[in-house]
């Protein structure tokens, strides 16, 4: 029984991971799409500024030169349909407000192809009636239609505009008996390097970007240390674990009555300053805050990380948290402001660990009865009069490497057993720590 009801969760827990991963490949096809969206409006404008520029400024240079061009109507439908295209175009992609992930992938090639199509017809066109072909304005044409890629951030379209405008530009001069293989293959070589290098440097700032994207993503319900690890081996890092951790409880005492006195933004404020340097402690010592509960605050040792120490590392950071509140309080009445107390709680048991909620709302967390006692434990500080409490579970795992005393034991609610707590005065000196019963000699502890 108890090996189905095990597979069970495994199977529900991955069905959640799974609608989760779903919905992250959602976000970022969603992403992909609104920066085509926003590259492809830069190259819309590029494209109609550029055929507006060359075409006043070779109808300028032909009047001045007396060097008109023939007239061909046939030429002449060709440009007037390229400037109905780009401005269509420019003014469609202007006004499209959603993205459309289907659109992002087809607009860019059709574009690419008539570009390619618009400057080997015209270049043809021109070299046929005149008899005088330039191929350096082709190839300058061909050069501007890779080098759009710049701004669509996908290695398919570098490839195709590189393929395309290679071909044009041979078939070109092949269709007017130009063709010179050492030329070609000079041109062809330099566009294929353009193409390597805004490939490269496409796929560059793409990888940055979504790792910049997915690390703010992950940040905003996992601890920066889940974050990190997720970031380094992969979602596996969500998967539910059970481990033994070392979990801290923390509030601030009569925190109800001082908001009364305060405004919202001031309690606000007041959290958040104190948040922050308590945050920083625990993750100073490696643990994390898996949660804020109003004044309150959860932080766990041991997770996602294996941690043997993670007693040792949590006792050490409420030592230092008291610390840190003497330095606050002291800042506080030099403002004239009440000192704030707080009660601390830790106990070391066994949890399970990782995301709770469905696709949409989910957070990581820790979850078992080491969790709620932790909360009695801190419950203790208030009625036996102290600001830290450690369950004799924590006083053991902490290998005798600090000082306290044991007060007494404790009825707590939801338990049968009464609850043996410690109280945590300081580290004990280096020639007098000894290893709790049964823990093993450590350097630390000569």
């Amino acid at each position: 029984m108890k090996g189905k009801e095990a597979a069970m969760a495994r199977r529900v827990g991955s069905d959640s991971t799974v609608a989760r991963f779903e919905v992250a490949r959602a976000n970022q096809e969603r992403v992909f799409a609104e920066s085509a969206l926003r590259g492809e409006r830069v190259v819309s404008r590029v494209r109609l500024a550029l055929l507006v520029l060359v075409t006043l400024s070779q109808a300028v240079i032909a009047r001045i030169s007396g060097e008109l061009a023939p007239r061909d109507p046939l030429r002449m439908a060709a440009v007037l349909g390229y400037l109905v295209f780009a401005i269509t175009l420019a003014l469609g992609l202007h006004l499209q407000k959603k993205p459309n992930p289907r659109r992002a992938r087809w607009m860019p090639v059709c574009a690419t192809l008539l570009d390619c199509a618009f400057f080997g017809f015209v270049a043809w066109r021109g070299a046929s009636l005149s008899g005088k072909f330039n191929p350096q304005m082709l190839a300058a044409s061909c050069a501007v239609v890779i080098a759009f890629s710049v701004a669509r951030y996908s290695w398919l379209h570098v490839v195709l505009s590189t393929v395309t405008s290679s071909a044009t530009y041979a078939l070109v001069c092949w269709a007017l008996g130009e063709f010179s293989f050492s030329k070609v293959s000079f041109v062809v070589g330099c566009y294929l390097a353009l193409g390597l290098l805004i490939g490269w440097a496409n796929l560059a700032v793409s990888s940055m970007f979504l790792g910049l994207r997915r690390r703010d993503n992950l940040s905003r319900f996992l601890p920066r240390q889940v974050v990190e690890r997720v970031l380094q081996t992969g979602d596996g890092t969500l998967e539910p674990v059970q481990r033994e951790v070392t979990i801290l409880f923390s509030d601030i005492r009569d925190f109800t009555a001082l908001s009364e006195s305060l405004p919202p933004r001031a309690v606000l404020g007041l959290l958040d300053d104190y948040f922050g340097h308590m945050g920083q402690i625990v993750m100073g010592h490696g643990g994390i805050v898996n949660k804020f509960l109003g004044d309150g605050m959860l932080a766990c040792w041991g997770v996602p990380d294996g941690d043997v120490n993670h007693a040792v590392h949590a006792m050490q950071a409420a030592l230092d948290m008291r610390k840190k509140l003497e330095e606050l309080n002291a800042w506080r009445q030099q403002r004239g402001e009440p000192a704030l107390r707080i009660g601390i709680g830790l106990h070391t048991g066994v949890v399970a660990a990782g995301m709770l909620g469905g696709a949409e709302q989910h957070e990581y967390t820790v979850i078992g009865d080491a969790v709620n006692l932790a909360s009695r434990v801190e419950g203790l500080t208030k009625a036996l009069g102290v600001d830290i409490l450690v369950s004799e579970s924590t006083w053991k795992a902490g290998q005798g490497r600090f000082q306290g005393k044991r007060m007494s034991e404790e009825r707590v609610k939801g338990r049968k057993e009464a609850v043996v707590v410690y109280t945590l005065e300081g580290r004990a000196p280096p020639e007098k720590a000894e290893p709790a019963p049964g823990m093993p000699r450590t350097a630390e502890s000569h």
